[in-house]
C-alpha cells in the first residue's frame, strides 16, 4: 500500500436534511514523540548543568519551572 493511500485524517460527514456531522479521525503518535523528545531535552540539559557545574543546578531547574509554569 502506497503511503496516500492511508491518510493520517480522515474526515467522514454524515448528513441528514439541514443536519451535517462531521468525526474526524487522527492519530496522537506525533503529539506523544514531541512531548518525548521534549522531556529527553530537558533531560539532558538538566544533567548537563549538574555535572559542569552543580552550583547553578537549582537556578537553572527554578527557571525551568518558570518557563512551564508561565
Amino acid at each position: 500500500m502506497k503511503k496516500a493511500d492511508k491518510p493520517s485524517v480522515v474526515i467522514k460527514i454524515y448528513g441528514d436534511n439541514n443536519k451535517v456531522y462531521l468525526t474526524e479521525t487522527r492519530s496522537h503518535i506525533p503529539a506523544v514523540a514531541i512531548g518525548v523528545i521534549i522531556a529527553a531535552l530537558v533531560a539532558a540539559a538538566v544533567l548537563a548543568v549538574f555535572f559542569c557545574c552543580p552550583d547553578q543546578l537549582p537556578d537553572f531547574v527554578r527557571s525551568i519551572g518558570e518557563v512551564i509554569n508561565s
